[in-house]
């Protein structure tokens, strides 16, 4: 494909291979887009009395048209574990970064300010998102976790504005009926004039190991039926892969048939990554 800014030949081809998860070809060639650092940073930090405050603010500043590059919104389970040094209980904290041209990030910082406060937040400081940027790529890997006995995942989706706090609760409130979950929680990192995405986390502890994965797969079971019960779609950034499979149908409806069929097209043979994406398939 050409290396174009923008194209309006017939549709885009390159998003049959965008999230296609190597189920219809191998990338041999790419081009990288580079941007410049940024000539300003601005940090900020807000505490709301609940996640829904929270989520309100988020969608004020999107719908105003500003584009903070960092917009992360931690329920109050999260935020007392990454922030509890800062956090009163049941605090939910918001992190603000803007970037760009000086004039740029002075007007947006003080906009996002503005509408923040405007919506119950409370300053805190940009000591919670200076920690963030030091430790958010220290993330434990899941072996030790495992070795304990715990069975643990991550599970993102998104929904509409209008959507979205249903989902946030009807998530929660399904996968608590696990037995043996330990903790579930969530929080925002992609926000769109339209909606956002729900981060969830969940870690349980199954009495007996042997239920192990009938454990983690009701944990997702509980996640995809609640997201799809209200209007969400079951993966925002992390793709399908195996584990999402049984829901595909559910979210594409008839449109599902249109995946297979390009499917064949493309590789008649089924040999690329059969058992991705597409249910039906045999795996290898």
């Amino acid at each position: 494909m050409k290396a174009t800014p923008r194209r309006s030949a017939g549709p885009d081809l390159r998003h049959l291979f965008l999230g296609a998860e190597g189920t219809l070809g191998i990338v041999t060639e790419l081009t990288v887009r580079v941007f410049p650092l940024p000539e300003s940073r601005r940090l900020l930090c807000f505490s709301f009395p609940d996640f829904d405050a929270g989520l309100e603010a988020i969608r004020a500043i999107m719908r105003a048209g500003w584009k903070p590059p960092v917009l992360r919104l931690y329920d109050g389970t999260e935020t007392a574990r990454h922030f509890g040094q800062w956090a009163n209980d049941g605090a939910c904290f918001l992190l603000v970064i803007s970037e760009g041209p000086a004039a740029l990030t002075a007007v947006e910082s003080e906009a996002c300010h503005a509408l923040c406060t405007a919506h119950s937040g409370e300053p805190v400081g940009d000591g919670p998102v200076q920690h963030w940027l030091k430790e958010r790529n220290n993330v434990p890997g899941f072996e030790p976790f495992l070795e304990q006995g715990f069975v643990l995942d991550t599970i993102e989706v998104a929904a509409g504005w209008d959507r979205i706090h249903d989902l946030y609760r009807e998530v929660l409130a399904a996968m608590g009926t696990v037995k043996d979950l330990v903790v579930v929680s969530g929080h925002s990192s992609h926000s769109y004039p339209q909606g956002t995405n729900i981060y969830f986390t969940f870690v349980a502890r199954p009495e007996n190991p042997a239920d192990a994965e009938a454990t983690y797969r009701a944990c997702w079971a509980r996640a995809m039926e609640a997201t799809l019960h209200c209007g969400g779609t079951i993966a925002h950034h992390h793709g399908i892969g195996r584990v999402r499979l049984d829901w595909m149908a559910a979210e594409h409806g008839s449109g599902l048939a249109v995946l297979h069929a390009i499917k064949r097209a493309l590789d008649p043979l089924g040999i690329m990554n059969p058992g991705a994406l597409l249910p039906g398939e045999a795996a290898d």
